[in-house]
Protein backbone atom coordinates (compact mmCIF):
# COMPACT_ATOMS: atom_id res chain seq x y z
CA UNK A 1 0.00 0.00 0.00
CA UNK A 2 1.22 3.46 -0.94
CA UNK A 3 1.57 6.04 1.81
CA UNK A 4 -0.67 8.58 0.10
CA UNK A 5 -3.59 6.17 0.25
CA UNK A 6 -3.62 6.00 4.08
CA UNK A 7 -5.59 9.26 4.40
CA UNK A 8 -8.32 7.96 2.06
CA UNK A 9 -8.55 4.75 4.10
CA UNK A 10 -8.86 6.57 7.45
CA UNK A 11 -11.60 8.81 6.02
CA UNK A 12 -13.15 5.93 4.07
CA UNK A 13 -12.99 7.95 0.86
CA UNK A 14 -13.68 5.01 -1.45
CA UNK A 15 -14.62 7.41 -4.26
CA UNK A 16 -10.95 8.43 -4.56
CA UNK A 17 -10.01 4.77 -5.07
CA UNK A 18 -12.72 4.53 -7.76
CA UNK A 19 -11.31 7.58 -9.60
CA UNK A 20 -7.79 6.13 -9.43
CA UNK A 21 -9.02 2.76 -10.74
CA UNK A 22 -10.42 4.53 -13.79
CA UNK A 23 -7.49 6.89 -14.35
CA UNK A 24 -4.40 4.93 -13.29
CA UNK A 25 -5.14 1.28 -12.47
CA UNK A 26 -2.24 -0.89 -11.13
CA UNK A 27 -1.55 -4.17 -9.37
CA UNK A 28 -0.71 -2.49 -6.04
CA UNK A 29 -4.12 -0.80 -6.06
CA UNK A 30 -5.89 -4.11 -6.77
CA UNK A 31 -4.05 -5.86 -3.92
CA UNK A 32 -4.71 -3.04 -1.45
CA UNK A 33 -8.43 -2.75 -2.23
CA UNK A 34 -8.88 -6.52 -2.04
CA UNK A 35 -7.25 -6.58 1.40
CA UNK A 36 -9.45 -3.71 2.57
CA UNK A 37 -12.57 -5.47 1.28
CA UNK A 38 -11.76 -8.54 3.35
CA UNK A 39 -11.00 -6.49 6.45
CA UNK A 40 -13.92 -4.06 6.75
CA UNK A 41 -17.01 -5.53 8.43
CA UNK A 42 -19.63 -2.98 7.28
CA UNK A 43 -21.59 -3.85 4.14
CA UNK A 44 -21.60 -0.27 2.56
CA UNK A 45 -17.77 -0.18 2.77
CA UNK A 46 -17.38 -3.62 1.27
CA UNK A 47 -19.89 -2.83 -1.51
CA UNK A 48 -17.98 0.33 -2.52
CA UNK A 49 -14.66 -1.54 -2.49
CA UNK A 50 -16.06 -4.38 -4.60
CA UNK A 51 -17.06 -1.78 -7.22
CA UNK A 52 -13.43 -0.58 -7.33
CA UNK A 53 -12.28 -4.21 -7.74
CA UNK A 54 -14.73 -4.62 -10.65
CA UNK A 55 -13.25 -1.58 -12.42
CA UNK A 56 -9.71 -2.87 -11.85
CA UNK A 57 -10.69 -6.30 -13.20
CA UNK A 58 -11.96 -4.66 -16.38
CA UNK A 59 -8.59 -2.98 -16.71
CA UNK A 60 -6.89 -6.39 -16.35
CA UNK A 61 -5.81 -6.30 -12.71
CA UNK A 62 -6.86 -9.14 -10.42
CA UNK A 63 -5.81 -9.19 -6.75
CA UNK A 64 -2.85 -11.46 -5.98
CA UNK A 65 -4.04 -14.61 -4.25
CA UNK A 66 -3.13 -14.44 -0.59
CA UNK A 67 -2.26 -17.67 1.20
CA UNK A 68 -4.62 -18.36 4.07
CA UNK A 69 -2.55 -18.39 7.24
CA UNK A 70 -5.26 -19.64 9.49
CA UNK A 71 -4.33 -20.05 13.13
CA UNK A 72 -3.62 -23.68 13.90
CA UNK A 73 -5.18 -25.01 17.10
CA UNK A 74 -2.76 -25.18 20.02
CA UNK A 75 -2.14 -28.78 21.07
CA UNK A 76 -2.19 -29.02 24.84
CA UNK A 77 0.61 -31.16 26.22
CA UNK A 78 -0.79 -33.40 28.96
CA UNK A 79 0.73 -32.88 32.42
CA UNK A 80 3.68 -35.13 33.22
CA UNK A 81 2.86 -38.25 35.24
CA UNK A 82 5.50 -40.87 36.01
CA UNK A 83 5.28 -43.86 38.39
CA UNK A 84 7.71 -46.43 39.78
CA UNK A 85 7.24 -49.47 42.00
CA UNK A 86 9.53 -51.44 44.33
CA UNK A 87 8.45 -54.96 45.28
CA UNK A 88 7.66 -55.94 48.87
CA UNK A 89 10.41 -55.98 51.49
CA UNK A 90 10.73 -58.40 54.41
CA UNK A 91 7.78 -56.80 56.21
CA UNK A 92 5.59 -56.96 53.11
CA UNK A 93 5.81 -53.22 52.33
CA UNK A 94 5.89 -52.35 48.64
CA UNK A 95 6.61 -48.79 47.49
CA UNK A 96 5.01 -46.72 44.75
CA UNK A 97 6.61 -43.43 43.71
CA UNK A 98 4.29 -41.05 41.85
CA UNK A 99 5.40 -37.83 40.12
CA UNK A 100 2.59 -35.53 38.95
CA UNK A 101 2.90 -32.13 37.27
CA UNK A 102 0.53 -29.31 38.17
CA UNK A 103 0.88 -25.61 37.28
CA UNK A 104 4.51 -25.93 36.27
CA UNK A 105 5.61 -27.74 39.44
CA UNK A 106 5.96 -31.46 40.04
CA UNK A 107 4.59 -33.11 43.15
CA UNK A 108 6.35 -36.30 44.21
CA UNK A 109 4.71 -38.94 46.43
CA UNK A 110 6.50 -41.94 47.94
CA UNK A 111 3.92 -44.31 49.47
CA UNK A 112 4.69 -47.52 51.37
CA UNK A 113 1.81 -50.01 51.50
CA UNK A 114 0.92 -53.61 52.22
CA UNK A 115 -1.80 -55.71 50.66
CA UNK A 116 -3.57 -56.10 54.00
CA UNK A 117 -2.99 -52.82 55.87
CA UNK A 118 -2.96 -50.32 53.01
CA UNK A 119 -0.82 -47.17 53.24
CA UNK A 120 1.67 -47.58 56.10
CA UNK A 121 3.89 -44.56 55.43
CA UNK A 122 3.97 -41.68 52.96
CA UNK A 123 6.22 -38.70 52.25
CA UNK A 124 6.01 -36.04 49.56
CA UNK A 125 8.22 -33.51 47.81
CA UNK A 126 7.86 -30.79 45.19
CA UNK A 127 10.31 -29.78 42.50
CA UNK A 128 10.80 -28.02 39.17
CA UNK A 129 10.59 -29.79 35.83
CA UNK A 130 14.38 -29.63 35.50
CA UNK A 131 14.82 -31.21 38.94
CA UNK A 132 12.36 -33.91 37.92
CA UNK A 133 14.52 -34.91 34.95
CA UNK A 134 17.52 -35.38 37.23
CA UNK A 135 15.52 -37.52 39.65
CA UNK A 136 14.02 -39.61 36.85
CA UNK A 137 17.51 -40.54 35.67
CA UNK A 138 18.37 -41.64 39.20
CA UNK A 139 15.12 -43.59 39.60
CA UNK A 140 15.50 -45.38 36.28
CA UNK A 141 18.97 -46.54 37.30
CA UNK A 142 18.14 -47.37 40.90
CA UNK A 143 18.92 -50.81 42.30
CA UNK A 144 16.67 -51.80 45.21
CA UNK A 145 18.32 -55.17 45.93
CA UNK A 146 17.09 -57.65 46.83
CA UNK A 147 13.73 -56.09 45.90
CA UNK A 148 13.05 -55.32 42.26
CA UNK A 149 12.29 -51.81 40.98
CA UNK A 150 10.81 -50.70 37.67
CA UNK A 151 8.94 -47.85 36.06
CA UNK A 152 5.29 -48.92 35.77
CA UNK A 153 2.24 -47.67 33.84
CA UNK A 154 0.51 -44.79 35.62
CA UNK A 155 -2.88 -46.54 35.44
CA UNK A 156 -1.49 -49.56 37.28
CA UNK A 157 0.21 -47.46 39.97
CA UNK A 158 -2.76 -45.22 40.76
CA UNK A 159 -5.05 -48.25 40.85
CA UNK A 160 -2.78 -49.96 43.38
CA UNK A 161 -2.65 -46.79 45.46
CA UNK A 162 -6.43 -46.42 45.32
CA UNK A 163 -6.91 -50.01 46.50
CA UNK A 164 -4.40 -49.47 49.30
CA UNK A 165 -6.22 -46.31 50.40
CA UNK A 166 -9.51 -48.21 50.48
CA UNK A 167 -8.23 -50.57 53.22
CA UNK A 168 -6.15 -48.06 55.20
CA UNK A 169 -7.45 -47.48 58.73
CA UNK A 170 -5.06 -44.72 59.81
CA UNK A 171 -4.30 -42.51 56.83
CA UNK A 172 -0.98 -40.57 56.84
CA UNK A 173 -1.72 -36.79 56.70
CA UNK A 174 0.38 -36.48 53.53
CA UNK A 175 -2.22 -38.54 51.65
CA UNK A 176 -4.95 -35.89 52.00
CA UNK A 177 -4.07 -34.18 48.69
CA UNK A 178 -3.00 -37.30 46.82
CA UNK A 179 -6.10 -39.22 47.83
CA UNK A 180 -8.21 -36.70 45.89
CA UNK A 181 -6.22 -37.39 42.69
CA UNK A 182 -6.84 -41.15 42.77
CA UNK A 183 -9.76 -42.91 41.05
CA UNK A 184 -12.78 -43.47 43.27
CA UNK A 185 -13.57 -46.77 41.60
CA UNK A 186 -11.22 -49.40 40.23
CA UNK A 187 -11.90 -52.62 38.43
CA UNK A 188 -9.97 -55.38 36.75
CA UNK A 189 -7.37 -57.73 38.14
CA UNK A 190 -3.61 -57.56 38.35
CA UNK A 191 -2.03 -57.13 34.88
CA UNK A 192 0.28 -60.05 35.65
CA UNK A 193 -2.75 -62.34 35.49
CA UNK A 194 -2.84 -61.81 31.71
CA UNK A 195 0.81 -62.75 31.16
CA UNK A 196 1.95 -66.21 29.93
CA UNK A 197 2.87 -68.86 32.48
CA UNK A 198 5.72 -71.30 32.61
CA UNK A 199 4.98 -75.01 33.18
CA UNK A 200 7.54 -76.09 35.78
CA UNK A 201 7.14 -79.33 37.70
CA UNK A 202 6.66 -79.37 41.47
CA UNK A 203 10.35 -80.14 41.88
CA UNK A 204 11.21 -77.23 39.58
CA UNK A 205 9.05 -74.91 41.71
CA UNK A 206 10.83 -75.97 44.89
CA UNK A 207 14.19 -75.22 43.31
CA UNK A 208 12.95 -71.98 41.81
CA UNK A 209 11.86 -70.34 45.06
CA UNK A 210 15.34 -69.95 46.51
CA UNK A 211 16.46 -68.24 43.28
CA UNK A 212 13.89 -65.43 43.48
CA UNK A 213 16.02 -62.69 45.04
CA UNK A 214 13.07 -60.37 45.58
CA UNK A 215 11.43 -62.99 47.83
CA UNK A 216 14.56 -63.72 49.88
CA UNK A 217 13.68 -61.35 52.79
CA UNK A 218 10.03 -62.47 53.05
CA UNK A 219 8.81 -64.19 56.20
CA UNK A 220 5.51 -65.08 57.79
CA UNK A 221 4.56 -62.88 60.74
CA UNK A 222 6.50 -64.25 63.69
CA UNK A 223 3.62 -63.60 66.09
CA UNK A 224 1.34 -65.88 64.11
CA UNK A 225 3.86 -68.69 64.44
CA UNK A 226 3.99 -68.67 68.24
CA UNK A 227 1.24 -71.31 68.83
CA UNK A 228 2.65 -73.56 66.12
CA UNK A 229 6.15 -73.20 67.54
CA UNK A 230 5.02 -74.13 71.05
CA UNK A 231 3.29 -77.23 69.72
CA UNK A 232 6.30 -78.08 67.61
CA UNK A 233 8.72 -77.76 70.54
CA UNK A 234 6.60 -80.06 72.69
CA UNK A 235 6.62 -82.79 70.05
CA UNK A 236 9.86 -82.37 68.15
CA UNK A 237 12.15 -80.10 70.16
CA UNK A 238 14.59 -82.92 70.90
CA UNK A 239 14.59 -84.08 67.28
CA UNK A 240 16.11 -80.87 65.88
CA UNK A 241 19.65 -82.06 65.28
CA UNK A 242 22.20 -79.97 63.42
CA UNK A 243 21.51 -82.11 60.36
CA UNK A 244 17.74 -81.64 60.56
CA UNK A 245 18.03 -77.97 61.41
CA UNK A 246 19.26 -77.05 57.91
CA UNK A 247 17.03 -79.53 56.09
CA UNK A 248 14.05 -77.64 54.63
CA UNK A 249 12.37 -80.86 53.49
CA UNK A 250 12.50 -82.26 57.04
CA UNK A 251 10.89 -79.10 58.40
CA UNK A 252 8.27 -79.18 55.68
CA UNK A 253 7.14 -82.71 56.63
CA UNK A 254 7.13 -81.94 60.36
CA UNK A 255 5.09 -78.74 59.83
CA UNK A 256 2.50 -80.25 57.48
CA UNK A 257 -0.39 -79.90 59.93
CA UNK A 258 0.75 -76.53 61.31
CA UNK A 259 0.67 -74.96 57.87
CA UNK A 260 -3.09 -75.44 57.76
CA UNK A 261 -3.35 -73.11 60.76
CA UNK A 262 -0.84 -70.58 59.41
CA UNK A 263 -1.94 -70.23 55.81
CA UNK A 264 -5.29 -68.52 56.07
CA UNK A 265 -6.99 -67.08 53.01
CA UNK A 266 -5.63 -63.63 53.97
CA UNK A 267 -2.05 -64.90 54.10
CA UNK A 268 -2.45 -66.66 50.74
CA UNK A 269 -3.89 -63.53 49.14
CA UNK A 270 -1.14 -61.33 50.60
CA UNK A 271 1.77 -63.49 49.45
CA UNK A 272 0.25 -64.21 46.06
CA UNK A 273 -0.08 -60.45 45.50
CA UNK A 274 3.62 -60.10 46.29
CA UNK A 275 4.50 -62.78 43.75
CA UNK A 276 2.29 -61.17 41.08
CA UNK A 277 4.02 -57.83 41.67
CA UNK A 278 7.47 -59.41 41.35
CA UNK A 279 6.47 -61.23 38.16
CA UNK A 280 5.01 -58.05 36.65
CA UNK A 281 8.10 -55.97 37.46
CA UNK A 282 10.34 -58.70 36.03
CA UNK A 283 8.19 -58.69 32.89
CA UNK A 284 8.58 -54.90 32.55
CA UNK A 285 12.35 -55.30 32.93
CA UNK A 286 12.29 -58.07 30.30
CA UNK A 287 13.50 -60.78 32.68
CA UNK A 288 12.19 -64.06 31.20
CA UNK A 289 11.92 -65.85 34.59
CA UNK A 290 8.68 -63.98 35.27
CA UNK A 291 6.75 -66.90 33.73
CA UNK A 292 8.02 -69.26 36.44
CA UNK A 293 7.19 -66.78 39.21
CA UNK A 294 3.63 -66.67 37.88
CA UNK A 295 3.48 -70.46 37.93
CA UNK A 296 4.57 -70.30 41.58
CA UNK A 297 1.80 -67.76 42.32
CA UNK A 298 -0.79 -70.00 40.66
CA UNK A 299 0.42 -73.01 42.65
CA UNK A 300 -0.05 -70.99 45.85
CA UNK A 301 -3.58 -70.00 44.78
CA UNK A 302 -4.55 -73.57 43.88
CA UNK A 303 -2.89 -75.54 46.70
CA UNK A 304 -2.71 -72.99 49.51
CA UNK A 305 -0.96 -74.44 52.57
CA UNK A 306 0.21 -77.44 50.55
CA UNK A 307 1.82 -75.37 47.78
CA UNK A 308 5.55 -75.29 47.13
CA UNK A 309 5.69 -71.65 48.26
CA UNK A 310 3.82 -72.33 51.53
CA UNK A 311 6.15 -75.20 52.37
CA UNK A 312 9.21 -73.07 51.67
CA UNK A 313 8.26 -69.92 53.56
CA UNK A 314 6.78 -71.73 56.58
CA UNK A 315 9.92 -73.81 57.04
CA UNK A 316 12.15 -70.81 56.44
CA UNK A 317 10.31 -68.65 58.98
CA UNK A 318 10.19 -71.32 61.66
CA UNK A 319 13.89 -72.09 61.23
CA UNK A 320 14.63 -68.39 61.72
CA UNK A 321 12.46 -68.18 64.82
CA UNK A 322 13.79 -71.44 66.25
CA UNK A 323 17.38 -70.29 65.73
CA UNK A 324 16.60 -66.99 67.48
CA UNK A 325 15.18 -68.85 70.48
CA UNK A 326 18.18 -71.19 70.57
CA UNK A 327 20.56 -68.23 70.59
CA UNK A 328 18.61 -66.49 73.35
CA UNK A 329 18.56 -69.68 75.40
CA UNK A 330 22.31 -70.18 74.94
CA UNK A 331 22.95 -66.56 75.93
CA UNK A 332 20.79 -66.92 79.04
CA UNK A 333 22.61 -70.11 80.09
CA UNK A 334 25.96 -68.42 79.56
CA UNK A 335 24.93 -65.46 81.71
CA UNK A 336 23.73 -67.77 84.47
CA UNK A 337 27.02 -69.66 84.38
CA UNK A 338 28.99 -66.43 84.67
CA UNK A 339 26.79 -65.22 87.53
CA UNK A 340 25.23 -62.32 85.64
CA UNK A 341 21.72 -63.69 86.20
CA UNK A 342 20.12 -64.84 89.47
Amino acid sequence: MRREWSGWIKARQWGEFEKLAKADPCQALADTVAELERGFPDKPDRRALRKVLFLLAQAGYEPTEIEDYSVQPVVQTPPIQVTFMISADGAGDAVITYAREEKGRVGWLIAHFTHRDGITRAIEDTMTLDELQVRLIRMRNMAAEPSICSEVPVEFAVSRLAKAVSVTKSMPPVMAYWRATLPKEFSGGHPAEELPRGKPTLEDLRKLISKIRAASPWRLELGSLAPALEEFLEKHGKDVSEENFNDLEWWSKILERNREQLFTSEVIEDHRARLLDVAYLMHLKEEPQFTDVLALADDLRDKGAHSAYAQWITSKTLILLFETLRQEDAKERSQRTSGQLP
